[in-house]
């Protein structure tokens, strides 16, 4: 579980830092040129992104299971929501 934590906060701070001039704003411009069913899960979309590297992930360092997939993933997406609304409740109250 601290594995998936740690994974969906990465991402979503991938994303997060794409906005309004930050670090990674010309990766999101360079994808930005992209078709949106390729730019979204490579990053426009911090749920996309999340699942894409939740997904590789897995697979790439678990044994395969499909049940367990589907909830590492889930998980992941779901977990990268939950760090969407609390970067959005402390953005709004600085």
């Amino acid at each position: 579980m601290i594995e998936i934590l740690k994974i969906s906060l990465i991402t979503y701070m991938f994303c997060a830092m794409g906005r309004d001039g930050l670090i990674f704003t010309p990766y999101q411009r360079l994808i930005s040129k992209l078709p949106d069913w390729l730019n979204w899960p490579l990053g426009r979309c911090f749920k996309c992104f999340s699942g894409q590297v939740m997904f590789w992930w897995f697979l790439f360092t678990h044994r395969f299971d499909v049940i367990e997939l589907l909830f590492f993933v889930s998980a992941g997406i779901l977990i990268s929501m939950v760090w969407d609304k609390l970067y959005r409740f402390l953005d709004e109250n600085r």
